[in-house]
């Protein structure tokens, strides 16, 4: 029996990957399992310890101090496995509720694939929330998927890398017809949630037009 290691495991999955790994239903259904073998024998040397002291015609007695390391043993790794069950699931919403505001609720199929039916349903789910608060109450007028650090210059250059994207109407530049492998210098406001997208990218100032 692994002791402790299962869970182990799932977290090490997600340090080796730059975003998120593919859902490790298998992983995680063995992490559960490994949990109950330890519990049920767990219980088997408490019913073993009850089985001899009845037969000795006395009560309950405390299990033998022989015995307490492999109790101790198992009641670890119990408590290790279901820490890093809630620290794989904790991270891997953590990175849904972040990608959520980085995309304004655009769920990119690459991105999709990683996930579980369940974490699907719990980024729409997530997405509505945060849709019905940004256009609710007093502040309703700011644009929530804005960046949230303060933009270092107002104009930046952009290379178009999705087709279909047509034209845009800028608040500065009129409109704009986005074909790909076009390069634009636009105002951050009116592209930003493309660039979020992954329609536009932005260009490094040693790029050229």
């Amino acid at each position: 029996m692994n002791y402790g290691q299962r869970g182990v495991d799932l977290l090490r999955e997600l340090k080796r990957s730059d975003w998120l790994p593919s859902y490790n239903d298998d992983g995680v259904k063995a992490t559960i399992k490994e949990i109950h073998l330890h519990t049920e024998e767990l219980h088997a040397i408490v019913r073993a310890n009850n089985r001899n002291t009845s037969s000795g015609g006395g009560g309950a007695a405390p299990v033998p101090i022989e015995m307490r390391p492999v109790m101790l043993l198992h009641e670890v790794s119990i408590k290790r496995n279901k820490r890093c069950l809630l620290a794989y699931h904790a991270h891997r919403i953590d990175k849904l509720r972040a990608l959520r505001w980085e995309t304004a609720g655009n769920l990119a199929t690459p991105m999709k694939s990683v996930l579980s039916e369940a974490e699907v349903d719990f980024f729409h789910e997530y997405d509505k929330l945060a849709s019905r608060h940004a256009i609710g109450g007093s502040m309703g007028g700011l644009d929530w998927n804005a960046d949230q650090n303060p933009p270092e210059e107002n104009f930046i250059q952009l290379r178009v890398i999705q087709a279909g994207l047509g034209k845009i109407e800028t608040e500065m530049c009129g409109v704009v017809e986005l074909e790909v492998g076009s390069t634009h210098y636009l105002p951050r406001s009116d592209v930003e949630h493309l660039v979020r997208q992954g329609a536009l990218v932005q260009l490094g100032g040693e790029e050229s037009f």
